[in-house]
């Protein structure tokens, strides 16, 4: 009861850093971290998906063609999310990079992306988790990119060097089986290179 959580939301470039700098204990990020330093549990996997307003004409449709989508506006995340890597990666493999996008805005959250799909700026890709509500009401759609898809997992993340606190230790335990029993599996033990954080 006199535990107080304080949160930090940024991208996965500057969690991480921040991580290493001690600023925080523990993060959780949406790419694979890559630094030797981390340790890394995988919590669970996410589905991006092309969102567009409502009333958009793509809306009724179930698929559109990554050359049309070439030429529509677009809203992505800012360089460091975790979001644009897995965007960047799944475009690679089919051939495609953003700069063959019509990117107009970069934003520095989902919820500002959100907003300006909501608003009519331009269409995005985004995690279909972020956007649930708005898709069960109409008010936002996903139709597929034709032969693309698009996956990320989300990880928890530790500085190997330092020493959990045990409060740090006892939620980083806590989100790790939340999220099994949420998802209705373990996390991959193929996606860890540590055993469960906090023990």
């Amino acid at each position: 009861p006199d535990v107080k959580v304080t949160m930090r939301v940024g991208d996965t470039d500057s969690i991480i850093r921040e991580t290493l700098d001690g600023l925080i204990e523990i993060g959780v990020v949406g790419a694979m971290p890559e630094d030797s330093r981390l340790e890394y549990r995988r919590l669970m996997e996410d589905e991006l998906r092309l969102i567009v307003p409502g009333k958009h004409p793509w809306a009724v449709r179930k698929s559109v063609s990554i050359q049309e989508l070439c030429a529509e506006p677009l809203i992505l995340r800012e360089s460091g999310s975790g979001s644009l890597k897995a965007i960047q990666r799944a475009l690679k493999e089919s051939g495609v990079s953003t700069r063959d996008l019509n990117v107009i805005a970069e934003m520095g959250s989902t919820e500002a992306v959100y907003r300006g799909v909501k608003n009519g700026i331009g269409v995005s890709i985004l995690s279909t988790l972020a956007v649930v509500e708005d898709l069960q009401r109409g008010e936002l759609a996903a139709p597929r990119i034709e032969n693309i898809e698009i996956r990320r997992g989300f990880y928890l993340i530790r500085d190997r060097h330092r020493t959990l606190s045990p409060l740090a230790g006892a939620f980083s335990k806590c989100l790790i089986e939340g999220m099994a029993m949420t998802a209705n599996t373990e996390p991959n033990p193929l996606e860890s290179n540590q055993t469960p954080l906090g023990d």
